[in-house]
């Protein structure tokens, strides 16, 4: 439900911009911060991100690109690389001394996805719109990382 209400917000913003301005993406921060923060590990969540953001780009490409795949193909990319290098560490050290990683995994979340249709596309003015939207992300990022910290304080 949170991921439809960060999904919406994202929507929102973009609207009241005009599509002038980039916003952060607040959905794919969402779904990064919920991958990272599950400690199932449970294949069914898994599954379940890869499926949110397969939803979720689809409905950003069908709403602000007009083609589907640009946004889906880079959400998807991301989650599976936040599920791999996720699995990688051991479910002992993902507590302490993994606050580069969050920020790597939370950084790619905003990196992927918006960089395909200026790669696919080109063009000078996608690269300054993609500059603009790492430079509003990263306070979007920093406020995760510290929940993620907070809430890997309270687990200890």
């Amino acid at each position: 439900m949170i991921l439809i209400i960060l999904w919406l917000i994202q929507d929102l913003l973009t609207v009241f911009t005009g599509g002038g301005m980039q916003i952060p993406g607040l959905f794919m921060l969402g779904l990064v911060y919920r991958l990272l923060t599950d400690e199932s590990n449970d294949e069914n969540v898994n599954l379940w991100g890869i499926w949110s953001a397969f939803a979720g780009g689809i409905l950003w490409d069908l709403r602000w690109i007009g083609i589907p795949g640009f946004f889906t193909l880079g959400y998807v990319v991301v989650v599976l690389a936040v599920i791999q290098v996720w699995g990688i560490i051991p479910p002992q050290s993902r507590n302490s001394g993994t606050g580069l990683i969050v920020f790597i995994l939370m950084e790619i979340s905003q990196l992927i996805p918006p960089l395909l249709p200026v790669l696919i596309l080109g063009g000078a003015a996608g690269w300054q719109y993609f500059l603009t939207q790492q430079i509003y992300s990263l306070p979007a990022i920093l406020f995760c990382i510290y929940f993620y910290n907070r809430k890997a304080k309270n687990r200890m």
